[in-house]
């Protein structure tokens, strides 16, 4: 790569790394090589310190493969024929030969071909030079050069750019470094492609026969070296959080499309700009075997301890809290090899715990979760991991721990419980709280209960408390439920005690107020008398809402009786066209006459009976105006 070896490295979550070189330099020209694609990120980060000169410019290898850059020069050389190749591409350039022989003889000329015989190419090939001064043109055997000399400009500076050019690597670029003549104290620093850092945790909790607990935490980082060159005595940086970071093309030029103007002007199209934002999730591997139950997996010597790890490792970063990131900074110099990993303690501490076990059917259903509830006591923020248990020396599971800021709790769900079933029933109820009036119609306030029972049967040989976790409803109240053990957003928990091969049974009952509306004029004396009985209406506003209602009931009935007048009208008027379609073509006298004097008398009839329920109908509409009145008068009153 370069004599100015990588000191500092600073790794983080997210696929980047900052890199800085180190140390002295003598010369003008410095020479760093990067892979192809973290030129961009190179470009826009890149800076150079010269504590003892000064840097003048930084220059680049072009981003064209090497195809491309042999394409644009006019000698091409192949694997196998390279100086035949040469020879054609120099026709008409001026060369000097040397022959062999004794005197040595040159010879001088333009190129005018090479002739090959494809059997034997290099033993048969004749290369013909022109004399322009003698206009001769004299064929010499390629075996008899033992030296070409270019004498063309062109020629020399295209054969060197070939050279220069098939030299370039196709994963690599490189960037060179002009300085002032001298001594140079450098420090170089950019920001590249690098694998995301990991870490992963052993959490050792252990019991004394006097109920006291005790809980270790070991964090370890693990970060991989896949640069061309070994990382010797390099001060690490693993960064926990997730800072801003992007591609952003520099590295390629670009040129932006024009407009091309013939008779008529034609936009300019428009440049459009993707970004893409790419989540990992984590998540916790379960281990059961064929019954659904844990695996188990017995060390084979009870010597993990906490004061045995403690002893025998000891964490070597030091936290540094940076705003939205947190920062290990490992304290001893790391050597890795190139193409290898490494893996470094960088968390070491006793926290506060409790073991529980845990049943939410969102996470499990019928068993409780076995599980360690903790209190992040190391003074650091943690980074998510997978985190292998022992209690007592014994593997106990695994789990992920989340991303965990310092003095923040958290939870390790490690196993399965299979020595306790729990059984949920729900079921739901409505019940009549109290009735507002709101101009003619009535506001019914219910309750609507939620009950949540829990059946927890445990065949453990010793009693356990199960901790219940229910997620809350928005806009409940709990009513006949224990306060629970604590809250969290809509999360509540509570602590049930079972005893040993016994089970016990829990409910969480939940109530909701609800607010319908009915018309007063809809509701029944059966349903009158149920608020009277269910105490939500007293006798007074019984009796006055009772009274509104017979008057509703006899609006009503008016308006069924008008119905039933109008109808009789529609079928009168329907009886009254048809007689005078008959009566239109009868005569006067005669027996005609005689029918037609009867008809016209039929339609008299219809005529008074119409006026009859004209006269039936106004009742019934001023019997109606008057009882909406009388309701409007008695519906203030229920207001007062």
């Amino acid at each position: 790569m370069t004599g100015l070896p990588i000191k500092r490295i600073v790794l983080y979550k997210h696929g980047v790394g900052y890199f800085e070189r180190r140390g002295t330099f003598s010369g003008e020209v410095l020479t760093l090589s990067f892979p192809l694609s973290a030129m961009d990120d190179v470009l826009k980060s890149l800076v150079v310190i010269d504590r003892s000169g000064q840097v003048r410019n930084i220059d680049f290898a072009t981003p064209e493969d090497r195809a491309s850059l042999l394409s644009r020069g006019s000698i091409h050389l192949s694997d196998q024929r390279s100086l035949l190749d040469l020879l054609r591409d120099l026709r008409g350039r001026t060369v000097r030969l040397m022959l062999t022989g004794k005197q040595g003889e040159i010879v001088s000329g333009q190129v005018v071909g090479v002739d090959v015989e494809d059997e034997r190419p290099l033993r048969r090939a004749l290369v013909s030079l022109y004399d322009s001064k003698e206009r001769t043109v004299r064929p010499i055997a390629l075996e008899e050069i033992v030296r070409i000399e270019l004498l063309d400009d062109k020629a020399h500076h295209d054969l060197t750019f070939f050279l220069r050019a098939a030299q370039n690597d196709e994963r690599n670029r490189t960037a060179t470094i002009h300085l002032t003549p001298g001594e140079h104290d450098l420090l170089i620093g950019y920001v590249a492609p690098a694998p995301a850092w990991r870490v992963s945790y052993r959490l050792l909790f252990e019991e004394s026969a006097d109920d006291t607990s005790r809980c270790f935490l070991q964090g370890w980082g693990l970060f991989d070296n896949q640069l061309e060159e070994d990382l010797i005595d390099v001060e690490v940086t693993l960064v926990a959080g997730q800072p801003v970071s992007f591609r952003y093309r520099l590295y390629e030029p670009q040129t932006p499309d024009r407009p091309f103007l013939q008779d008529q002007p034609r936009p300019q199209p428009k440049l459009a700009t993707r970004m893409r934002a790419m989540v990992a999730e984590m998540a916790a591997p379960e281990h059961f075997n064929d019954d659904g139950g844990l695996l188990a997996a017995t060390s084979p010597s009870p010597a993990f301890t906490i004061d045995t790890l403690t002893e025998s490792v000891r964490s070597v970063a030091i936290g540094e809290d940076q705003g939205a990131l947190f920062a290990y900074r490992v304290t001893q110099p790391v050597s890795v090899g190139r193409g290898q990993s490494a893996m470094a303690p960088i968390v070491g501490a006793q926290l506060s715990a409790q073991r529980e076990l845990v049943y939410n059917r969102r996470r499990l259903e019928r068993h409780p979760l076995a599980a360690l509830r903790l209190v992040n006591e190391t003074g650091l923020t943690l980074e998510q991991g997978p985190t292998t248990v022992l209690i007592n020396g014994e593997y106990a599971g695994e789990s992920v721990l989340p991303f965990t800021r310092a003095g923040a709790q958290f939870v390790i769900f490690h196993a399965v419980e299979l020595g306790v079933t729990v059984t949920e029933a729900t079921h739901q109820t409505r019940y009549l709280s109290g009735i507002r009036l709101h101009e003619s119609d009535l506001l019914l306030d219910e309750y609507l209960l939620t009950f949540q029972q829990y059946t927890i049967i445990s065949s453990l040989a010793t009693p356990c408390t199960v901790i219940i976790e229910y997620q809350r409803t928005e806009q409940t109240e709990l009513i006949d439920t224990p306060s629970p053990l604590r809250e969290d957003g809509q999360l509540a928990c509570w602590a049930v005690r079972v005893p040993a091969n016994g089970q016990m049974t829990f409910t969480v009952c939940e109530r909701r107020l609800l607010s319908r509306r009915q018309t007063i004029s809809s509701l029944t004396g059966e349903q009158l008398q149920n608020f009277l009985r269910d105490k939500v209406l007293d006798d007074r506003t019984f009796q006055r809402l009772k009274g509104v209602i017979n008057l509703f009931h006899q609006i009503e009935a008016a308006r069924q009786t008008m119905k039933q007048h109008e109808a009789e009208q529609k079928r009168i008027v329907e009886r009254q066209q048809q007689l005078r379609q008959k009566i239109e073509p009868l005569r006067s006298d005669g027996e005609e006459g005689m029918l037609r004097q009867r008809y016209i008398a039929s339609l008299a009839q219809l005529e008074d009976q119409l006026e009859r329920l004209d006269t039936a109908i106004a009742e019934q509409q001023a019997l109606i105006q008057k009882l909406t009145t009388q309701v409007e008068r008695r519906l203030r009153r229920l207001h007062e």
